[in-house]
């Protein structure tokens, strides 16, 4: 049996989706940005979470396989998934070593990635018939882009953006459309990306207003199906009742015809005994 054969069902394998896409983008971040130490310290707190949760995943699902050897063979590059890069660099002083902490940490990325198509095989197809996975990527690509443009336009000239997690605050409060107004663009740059990201707001509220409604579409068709295959069971159960119902009122007209011929011959019989003294 497969590790795949054992994943969670479909609502654990959302969980583990958004889990691993929160933590691969956290990662990202770390990689290729210059955060605030609070913020990597929440980073590699919650990596060291996520790692644990993967393990305990990934444990289950070599436990619950028949070759035990062969899954751990055939899934060897899910490893990387859990081991919390960060928190052994830290217990270990390897924290100098920048470059291939970030190298290890792009690597435990692609994992992740390989991670969900074992374990969310579900939610991947559903995603494909969805289109999903555009409106996740619009949201990454305007959430780095246009932070980062908005972080090196405005952190000069703006009091409200003093660091990178500013931008970050300030570019998924205008997606989401919640605009708090405690950062506002003074630059024209920053003001151009505040209206990208507000346009992809609309896109991306298309895109899961049109996933809503093919989730409540294909419900429904399901349900549809289910109904008629349960109707033609009862149909053609009913059907072989009344061919069976046929089959012996059949045997009793031939029965009842083989006791005439019996009661024809016997008076015929009878009737020539009669006849002949």
């Amino acid at each position: 049996m497969k590790v795949a054969d054992n994943r969670p069902g479909f609502l654990g394998q959302s969980i583990i989706i958004f889990l691993l896409i929160f933590d691969a983008t956290l990662l990202f971040l770390s990689v290729f940005f210059t955060l605030k130490p609070s913020t990597l310290n929440i980073i590699v707190l919650f990596d060291l979470i996520i790692s644990i949760i993967l393990f305990a995943i990934y444990l289950w699902a070599i436990y619950k396989a028949d070759d035990k050897k062969t899954s751990i063979k055939n899934n060897w590059a899910l490893i990387f998934s859990f081991i919390p890069i960060y928190f052994l660099a830290i217990n270990l002083g390897l924290t100098e070593l920048v470059f291939i902490l970030k190298f290890l940490n792009i690597v435990k990325i692609i994992s992740l990635y390989l991670f969900a198509q074992k374990f969310s095989r579900d939610v991947m197809k559903y995603q494909e018939k969805t289109r999903l996975v555009y409106a996740l990527a619009t949201f990454l690509v305007v959430l780095v882009f246009c932070s980062l443009v908005f972080f090196a336009a405005e952190h000069v000239v703006n009091p409200q953006v003093k660091t990178y997690e500013d931008s970050i605050w300030f570019v998924l409060q205008t997606i989401t459309t919640v605009g708090y107004g405690d950062i506002i663009p003074i630059t024209d740059i920053g003001k151009v990306m505040g209206i990208i990201s507000m346009l992809s707001a609309l896109i991306l509220t298309s895109i899961i207003t049109s996933v809503a409604t093919f989730s409540l579409i294909e419900k429904f068709r399901k349900g549809t199906e289910n109904a008629s295959i349960r109707a033609q069971e009862k149909i053609e159960d009913l059907d072989k009742k009344l061919d069976g119902v046929n089959h012996q009122l059949v045997e009793m007209d031939n029965s009842d015809e083989i006791s005439d011929i019996k009661s024809s011959v016997l008076d015929f019989s009878i009737g020539s005994t009669k006849r002949n003294p």
